[in-house]
């Protein structure tokens, strides 16, 4: 089924990057965003700033690029304790109009992973205005979205994010956030934007503070010059998945393994309105019980029953429910039920029902 694939095509291309989050060196930014531009504005260039927090000198190695359109030059010489070094990189643009966001993998000597520093804009043909590219509206302030996505995030560590925003008003504002949850925080740079002035919002999930699973979305209302409009939200959204950076290879060894007896369910041909109830049997082949953190669904009406820890060797049955209210309208659908494991081999294990509706 077309869905069906579709789904699993996201699955499997849409995981990010995950950030190295030691302090042996540290960059001034992660992320540069060169906004919106023409095709013909030529190419773009943007220095990441790198500083050497450690005790011994570094060197940067080298630093892959994720596309041939982005290329990276870089300090070669060593950089001593508490001096700094640098990664240019210059997107060509070239490539015709079309947004892109490329990432450079920055390998450093101490370092057993890479740092991760990204860059995008908006390639245009011709010539936008900002209620093109920033149409979400909130007081003097334009923003591209309101909706903020984050992807996965390792339990227990930081990522952080940037969006532009821009002051479309007569006079300068002053901005401040009140988050709705201590694992957010967002942050505009500068705080104060005069008229026709453009700056950063700084949002940041860090899952240290209190442990939560699975999928997140937290909310963070703008205030503009000591005023708070209920309107003016923004909304922050995340996967929060096991940390397995620091696991040995024998913790790995004896992890468990969920394995699922079938990953999608089928139903026949249902008249719109009639509940559907999928089977499923979820064991664990591993050497350690294997605990389901959260479990996050589709729909709001699925109702999700089986036990929330397994035994080595042992089996369990799942029972998933979409009820009648979520089966309203017509035509080819799929469910789906994320559930976060303890697993480092898995740690989401995804299981589908779908199927065709008739009215």
């Amino acid at each position: 089924m077309k869905l069906l694939f579709v789904f699993f095509a996201s699955v499997l291309f849409s995981v990010p990057a995950l950030q190295q989050e030691d302090n042996q060196v540290v960059f001034d930014k992660t992320v540069h965003d060169f906004g919106d531009f023409r095709i013909d504005d030529g190419p773009k260039s943007h220095t990441f700033i790198m500083t050497n927090n450690g005790n011994k000198p570094v060197v940067i190695q080298t630093v892959i690029s994720s596309c041939g359109c982005t290329v990276p030059e870089w300090t070669k010489e060593p950089i001593l304790p508490g001096q700094k070094g640098s990664v240019t990189v210059t997107f060509s643009n070239d490539q015709g109009p079309y947004p892109f966001d490329k990432m450079l993998s920055v390998y450093v000597t101490g370092s057993s992973k890479p740092y991760v520093l990204r860059v995008r804009g908006v390639v245009h043909r011709k010539k936008f205005t900002l209620e093109d590219t920033h149409p979400v509206v909130m007081g003097p302030v334009r923003l591209r979205k309101k909706d903020l996505e984050m992807g996965q995030i390792r339990q227990g560590t930081v990522k952080t994010d940037s969006a532009e925003i821009i002051n479309t008003g007569k006079y300068p504002v002053f901005l401040e956030f009140s988050c709705s949850h201590p694992n957010l925080t967002v942050t505009a740079k500068p705080s104060r934007l005069n008229s026709g002035e453009k700056g950063v919002l700084i949002y940041a999930i860090d899952s240290g503070k209190r442990e939560e699973w699975g999928n997140v979305l937290y909310t963070a209302h703008l205030i503009i010059n000591d005023k708070q409009d209920p309107m003016h939200v923004l909304t922050v959204k995340g996967s929060i998945k096991l940390d397995t950076s620091g696991m040995s290879r024998a913790e790995k060894a004896k992890a468990p393994v969920p394995q699922a007896n079938q990953s999608a369910f089928e139903f026949k041909d249902t008249k719109t309105g009639s509940q559907i109830v999928a089977s499923f049997q979820l064991s664990n082949k591993g050497k350690t019980p294997l605990v389901i953190y959260k479990t996050d669904t589709s729909h709001p009406g699925i109702q999700v029953k089986m036990a929330r820890e397994i035994a080595p060797g042992a089996e369990v049955p799942v029972q998933i429910t979409i009820p009648a209210s979520e089966t309203k309208s017509p035509g080819e659908v799929i469910y789906t039920v994320s559930l976060t494991t303890n697993a480092p081999s898995r740690p989401t294990v995804n299981l589908l029902v779908y199927g065709n509706l008739n009215p």
